[in-house]
């Protein structure tokens, strides 16, 4: 009877690590916090800093806006405010902030105030589950060289929540090819297959 409960006909498998969930939504999303860690995805190992959802969208905008603003001739003050309205993409976080919700900083405190607990706020205010992490100059690792992306114009790589297998708190430090290379090769019968 046990085995007629397949693994894949459970929906429980394709849910994201409610754990990972807490810290990217609670330390990282809404408290800014910033946190190394070390994903397994599909047998790949990659690490990196956890960042805020905002973080990520700050950085494609300003990204937009400045090819955006190159390819504009002599602009004009109101071509310019244009351009950063359009390539604002800040408010399509999926977690939100309670604060953001209201102009009136004492509407959202009253709000808080009511609520009994973080879930009765977070039905009141209709919180999206969040789908995804965003991990700052991240690192592909392989069993040699590691790959890095700190360099490239938006260091900040987006993953479904879904797509994490494992995870661990702590970023993998990358070693120079050059404090392997003082690693002299084992003698061929040390070598076990």
């Amino acid at each position: 009877m046990l085995n007629d409960l397949s693994a894949a006909d459970s929906g429980y498998w394709h849910e994201p690590d409610a754990l990972l969930v807490d810290i990217v939504s609670g330390f990282v999303n809404k408290g800014g916090m910033e946190l190394g860690v070390t994903l397994f995805i599909r047998g790949l190992v990659i690490s990196g800093v956890l960042v805020g959802e905002r973080e990520y969208l700050r950085a494609i905008s300003e990204m937009f806006r400045s090819q955006a603003k190159r390819t504009l001739l002599n602009p004009t003050k109101q071509e310019m405010q244009m351009t950063d309205e359009i390539f604002d993409f800040t408010n399509m976080a999926e977690d939100i902030v309670v604060e953001d919700l209201y102009d009136d900083p004492a509407i959202a405190q009253r709000l808080v105030e009511e609520a009994q607990d973080e879930d009765e706020l977070d039905d009141m205010v209709g919180v999206p589950a969040i789908r995804y992490l965003h991990l700052k100059d991240p690192a592909v690792i392989q069993p040699q060289p590691a790959v890095s992306f700190s360099h490239s114009s938006i260091s900040i790589l987006r993953i479904r929540l879904t797509a994490v297998d494992g995870w661990m708190l702590g970023k993998v430090t990358v070693d120079d090819d050059d404090d392997l290379m003082n690693f002299p090769p084992p003698a061929p019968n040390e070598i076990r297959h």
